[in-house]
């Protein structure tokens, strides 16, 4: 990667355009520049003409926003074992051969891949999942970043060997559009909502009673079940729509947004599953769950009960077990609170435990995800054996729901979340996802009347209210 300092743009064009010759290859050119205030919903509504190519991504913290637009190179594999290996190499051997014109180094910045890993690649796919693969990721052509209040554009342009220029002038005049774009007022279009309904309500229940079955027996410690419930509109949904509410309705979550041609893959889930900034790693515990009160003393009362409830405390333990195992041997330091704390959502609330650690030298931030996925909050202990269970009982694909979702740039800083609150977008359908821990004494009745408890804030974000369940 060849970092060039505030140079003249068309001499930047030019290093890259004669670096592609010599190499006899294309040559990624990002280009990054301070621009004035930008809202990232009106940036991400004004790209409308890249439908199907557009990515948004709030954090938890308030501390970055990531708006992409368009795909300058699209990183994919249908690979089960090495699909985190490939991925990377890929991404390594992009930006080894890059040329990027910046600043300083800043996080988020520059050549950037966004996208997930599905959360089981083994899995039969479902035909809804068809548009994405075992491992979908995008370079943007355009991109916001807001760290804090601060705003920032990087244009990623590949550079051929024998090109003209005449697409990068292009690309030069787009980007203008789109800023102007960006500060006219657009509205969401709302569609009708037709109906929602859940997918095999009763053979998920069975199942579930077939899992607590083998617990018992002492099979494993724990299976997390997911199901689908599917919302119908009168004509297509748009993301825009989704993420305006999603936006405003979950403001303490990961807001994410990924488009893959007729698909959207959106949603806004609590969960980090490891952020590395620099060489610190930042991960989430989060197991445990129970709803929100509807005075301030029956909500503290809640929250006390979850904190002393022994199925609760037994699930989210095993949780903080694996990630400290996961985690241990890429760190050369980790720090985790002996006791959980409460994560009080709009809706639920979740015993929840930070993880903070020190990287070890040459640990990327896949190497931690790629051992991290799934955590038990999401598959289950132990976790081959879970898997396997999952893979017999569910009798759906769960497709990138579940699985990690985020981003990483050249530096190595990024961050994954776990797919949870989540759906995805097709035509005039809405599938939305949700599961819970299944432990020895579960009950099918109760487990799954917190998964509508967990597909609350996506049926609101849709348009529907607490009561479409």
């Amino acid at each position: 990667m060849v970092t060039i300092h505030k140079t003249n743009i068309e001499k930047a064009y030019d290093t890259a355009r004669i670096k592609a010759k010599q190499i006899d290859h294309p040559v990624l050119l990002s280009i990054v520049e301070e621009v004035d205030a930008v809202d990232p919903l009106s940036f991400y509504y004004g790209g409308r003409s890249f439908n199907g190519e557009r990515f948004l991504w709030k954090d938890r913290d308030h501390t970055i926003t990531l708006v992409g637009l368009g795909a300058s190179h699209i990183v994919s594999t249908d690979e089960m074992e090495d699909r985190f290996f490939t991925v990377e190499n890929e991404w390594k051997r992009l930006i080894e051969e890059s040329v990027v014109v910046t600043g300083d180094k800043w996080a988020g910045t520059g050549p950037l891949l966004f996208g997930g890993f599905s959360f089981d690649p083994i899995n039969d796919s479902g035909k809804e999942w068809e548009q994405f693969s075992t491992g979908s990721f995008q370079l943007p052509m355009f991109m916001l970043t807001k760290p804090g209040k601060t705003n920032y554009l990087t244009m990623n342009v590949i550079c051929h060997p024998e090109e003209d220029g005449s697409l990068f002038h292009e690309h030069l005049f787009k980007k203008e559009e789109l800023l102007a774009n960006a500060r006219k007022t657009i509205i969401p279009e709302r569609p009708r909502w037709l109906g929602n309904r859940d997918v095999k309500p009763e053979e998920w229940k069975n199942s579930v009673q077939s899992v607590v079955s083998r617990l018992q027996q002492g099979e494993m410690d724990k299976v997390v079940l997911a199901r689908k419930c599917e919302v119908s509109f009168d004509k297509q949904v748009s993301s825009d729509f989704v993420l305006d509410n999603l936006w405003s309705q979950q403001p303490d979550s990961f807001v994410f947004s990924f488009e893959r041609e007729e698909s959207c893959f959106i949603g806004a889930t609590p969960e980090r599953l490891v952020k590395k900034t620099g060489e610190e790693i930042l991960s989430t515990c989060l197991a445990g769950s129970i709803a929100r009160g509807d005075t301030l003393e029956s909500d503290e009362k809640l929250g006390e009960a979850l904190l002393e409830d022994e199925k609760n405390r037994f699930e989210h333990q095993l949780v903080v077990e694996s990630i400290e195992d996961a985690l241990k041997p890429f760190c050369n330091e980790l720090t985790i609170p002996t006791s959980p704390q409460l994560m009080k959502l709009k809706d639920i609330q979740h015993l929840y435990t930070p993880v903070i650690g020190q990287a070890s030298e040459h640990t990327s931030l896949l190497n931690l995800v790629e051992k991290l996925h799934p955590t038990p909050a999401l598959g289950g202990v132990p976790r081959d054996k879970a898997l396997h269970v999952i893979r017999q009982e569910e009798e759906m694909d769960r497709g990138l729901y579940a699985g990690p979702i985020g981003w990483m740039d050249a530096y190595g800083n990024g961050e994954y979340a776990v797919a949870l609150r989540s759906g995805l977008l097709q035509r005039d359908k809405a599938y939305l996802y949700a599961g819970c821990g299944i432990v020895a004494d579960s009950e099918p009745e109760s487990e799954f009347k917190e998964t509508q408890m967990k597909f609350r804030p996506m049926l609101r974000a849709l348009g529907g209210t607490d009561h479409d369940e």
